[in-house]
Order: structure tokens, then C-alpha cells, then sequence
């Protein structure tokens, strides 16, 4: 077998590749046996048929079977023999096939580029430095007394923020199913509810029962009412008003807080620890944005591809339209970033002999376990059947990498900036 490999492009190869004559005419004469087992041709007996009639006949047949049996295996011996390892499947070209003479084909194919990398030591990054402010601790405060307010019935009107109690029923009307719901809570606020909703409700007493219609905008989420006009009747049950916890040494203790100084004093040190992790991320970002600045290259195109397609297959679950021309557009330039640094930062971690070991992935999975609260066999259980055994080990690899650039960078610290709150 005859192979030139001829580069077009760092990631691109097309393999020309040719299989002797004498191997051509073995596997003729060995489909042409298998066609006359098989034939039935009038005033024959089945496989009775001379040769040099199936010949005549089936050439064609015999052809394509010669060519499906032979250029998959030329293709793989092509691949070892030049050492490549393609990205992609090959595109078949150019398949020259005659009775008597070589088969000749061509495989375009794309492989990873190779690249000497370099300039990934000494890079110089600022640390930013996020000021944790007494604001930020009162913002959290704030939260918690939030999530552990309760609701407290009211004798008085319904008005915005107050959380109301109804029994509704949708009445039937063209393409619409007439509809009951009981002891339905609905907050009463601008931004959750249609305007003739938050009307109806607002000023409302419990015991009173109202009638109205709401007109649908014609991009609504729900496809069978939008553009409609649908008429409700509701009876208010009753109306509760939001009541916050007094901040004290009570309060903080029923969250597990020794008191109140505590609780300020341990919200702020997690505060500054979330501050710190923020910081270290952005320097990881700044060096992986510096490393392929340095060692830029033309990305393989199917594997921007595959990024695309998944970005869109994720936006499809959640949105029931979506334009793919736009998000792949808008996605481009991060899939390229995203493809260059998964390859370079797999070959800093063999210039540098970077590993994962089976203790490192224990430690994952224990770190994993933890935080779920599950046993190391669950987690373990849970992670294989999700098929991310592999994934956690890219994770980690791409973790020990940046900590070696991290060693080694150039660590500039910035002033203090205000950190903002999630």
C-alpha cells in the first residue's frame, strides 16, 4: 500500500493512499465467490452459474463491495503508519476503482495541531484585591431575614407585597379548558403578575369574590393563551403580610450563631474567603487568556463544530425557539478560546510531566461526597453511572496546571475594589 500525506493546514491533512492491484484482484475474485453462492439467475441452479457470467453481470455489485471491504481497513493501516490521530471523521474523495488495476482514494481529515509550546512560565498577572464592606455583611443579614421571615394574616386590604389566598377558576372559552385551582398563594407584586391580575387583587378583602378578564400578550409562555382574551372568577380567602425576624442574639443563635457579633463577625470571614476564591479565579482566567495570547493557533473545524452544537442543544432545552445562527455566532470566539486552552493545556501538562494520580481522584470524590452529604461509595455510584470519572480527571489536570503557572507567574496585587455581592 502506497500513502502521501500532504499538509494543507496545521490541523488539516489529506492522506492519498492507493492499494496494490494484486490485493484489488484478491478480494475481487473473493466477492465475485460469495455473489455466485449467493446469485440465482434463470436456467442456473443457485451458485451454479459460470464465473464468467457473474463477472459480466455484477461487475458493478462486486465493485462497491470490494471498495466497502477494503479502503476502511487501508485507512486505519494509513492512519498508523503516518501516526496520525484525527479529530474527525474522514471525508472520502476521488475513489478510483477498475477491474485489474489499484484502488486509489483520498481521506481528508482533521487532526490536532502540533504546537511547541512556549512562554507559559513568568507570565505577569494582577491580583485583584475585593474589599469585603460593612455593607456587604448588612446585605447578607438582610437575606437571612428574609428567607426566615413568616406570613402573618391580615384583617385589611391587599396591597403590593402582602401574599394572597385564592380559590380561581378559568372559564372555558374557544381553545381554552375551563380550569379550577383552591388555595392558590400568589404574591402580590408587579413583576410576577399580568396587570389585570395584580389589579384585581390589589384592595381586595378576604371574602370578596371578583370577575374580570386578562388579555394575554401574543408572546406569552404559555402558547394556548397567548393573543387570548380569558375571563376569571376569583374568590379571596384571605390576605397575609410578610414578617421579618427582629435581627438579635435570638435570632442569630436559631441560626447557629453563638450571638450576634458571631453571626456579623463569621458572615464577614466568609465573605472574605468567597472574596479571595473570586480573586483566584480571576487570576486562573488571566493566565489562561495569557497563555493563548502567546500560543495562538487555527482551531480544527469540527471541533468548534461540536462545541456549537452542544451550546445550542443547551439552549434548546430551556427555550422552546431559539436562533442558532445567532448563538453560534455569539459563541464562536469563547468555543475557539475554550478549544486552544483544553489543547495547550494538555501539552504544558506533558512538556511538564503533569499527572493525575488515583489518589487525586479519590481526594475529588471525597471533597465530593462531603459537600453532598453522601457516602464514597454513592458518590462513586452516582459519578460512574453520569459517566464523569472522565471528566473529573480532565478537571483535575486542568487544576494542576494552573497551579503550576500560578507557582510561577508574576503575581501583581492591586489596590482594594469593592466587591460585588451575588
Amino acid at each position: 500500500m502506497k500513502i502521501q500525506v500532504n499538509k494543507e493546514k496545521d490541523w488539516k491533512r489529506t492522506l492519498d493512499i492507493e492499494i496494490e492491484k494484486e490485493r484489488v484482484d484478491s478480494e475481487y475474485e473473493q466477492v465475485f465467490k460469495e455473489i455466485k453462492i449467493k446469485s440465482k439467475i434463470p436456467g442456473f441452479r443457485q451458485g451454479k452459474a459460470p464465473m464468467d457470467l457473474i463477472k459480466s453481470r455484477f461487475k458493478d455489485v462486486a465493485t462497491e463491495d470490494v471498495i466497502r471491504n477494503l479502503i476502511p481497513q487501508a485507512y486505519k493501516n494509513a492512519l498508523k503508519e503516518a501516526n496520525l490521530t484525527p479529530v474527525s471523521d474522514p471525508i472520502l474523495k476521488e475513489i478510483e476503482l477498475k477491474p485489474g488495476l489499484p484502488l486509489k482514494f483520498k481521506a481528508e481529515i482533521e487532526v490536532l495541531p502540533q504546537i511547541d509550546i512556549k512562554d507559559y512560565r513568568g507570565l505577569a498577572v494582577t491580583k485583584k484585591k475585593f474589599e469585603v464592606k460593612d455593607e456587604d455583611v448588612e446585605k447578607n443579614i438582610k437575606y437571612l431575614k428574609e428567607q426566615n421571615a413568616t406570613l402573618k394574616p391580615v384583617e385589611r386590604k391587599a396591597k403590593e407585597g402582602d401574599f394572597i389566598l385564592v380559590d380561581l377558576e378559568k372559564f372555558p372559552a374557544k381553545n381554552i379548558k375551563e380550569e379550577k385551582a383552591k388555595d392558590q398563594q400568589v404574591f402580590l407584586g408587579k413583576q410576577n403578575l399580568l396587570p389585570e391580575f395584580f389589579d384585581a387583587f390589589k384592595n381586595s378583602q378576604a371574602g370578596e369574590q371578583k370577575e374580570f378578564e386578562v388579555f394575554y400578550p401574543t408572546d406569552y409562555r404559555d402558547k394556548e393563551l397567548a393573543g387570548k382574551k380569558v375571563e376569571y372568577k376569583v374568590k379571596i380567602k384571605e390576605i397575609k403580610e410578610k414578617v421579618f425576624p427582629e435581627v438579635d442574639d435570638i435570632f442569630a443563635k436559631s441560626l447557629g450563631f453563638s450571638d450576634y457579633l458571631d453571626m456579623r463577625f463569621r458572615i464577614k470571614k466568609d465573605l472574605e474567603r468567597k472574596a479571595e476564591q473570586e480573586s483566584l479565579r480571576d487570576l486562573k482566567t488571566q493566565l489562561i487568556k495569557k497563555v493563548i495570547e502567546k500560543n495562538s493557533f487555527e482551531v480544527p473545524k469540527s471541533l468548534l463544530k461540536d462545541y456549537l452544537d452542544s451550546v445550542v442543544d443547551d439552549f434548546k432545552k430551556s427555550k422552546e425557539i431559539v436562533d442558532e445562527k445567532k448563538i453560534r455566532a455569539q459563541n464562536e470566539k469563547v468555543g475557539k478560546d475554550r478549544i486552544r486552552w483544553i489543547i495547550l493545556l494538555q501539552e504544558i501538562a506533558k512538556k511538564e510531566r503533569v499527572e493525575v494520580t488515583s489518589d487525586d481522584v479519590k481526594d475529588w470524590i471525597k471533597k465530593f461526597a462531603q459537600n453532598y452529604n453522601l457516602t464514597q461509595e454513592k458518590a462513586k455510584e452516582i459519578l460512574a453511572k453520569g459517566k464523569k470519572l472522565e471528566d473529573i480527571k480532565e478537571s483535575i489536570l486542568e487544576d494542576k496546571v494552573l497551579d503550576l503557572l500560578l507557582r510561577n507567574a508574576i503575581i501583581v496585587e492591586e489596590e482594594k475594589i469593592k466587591r460585588s455581592n451575588p
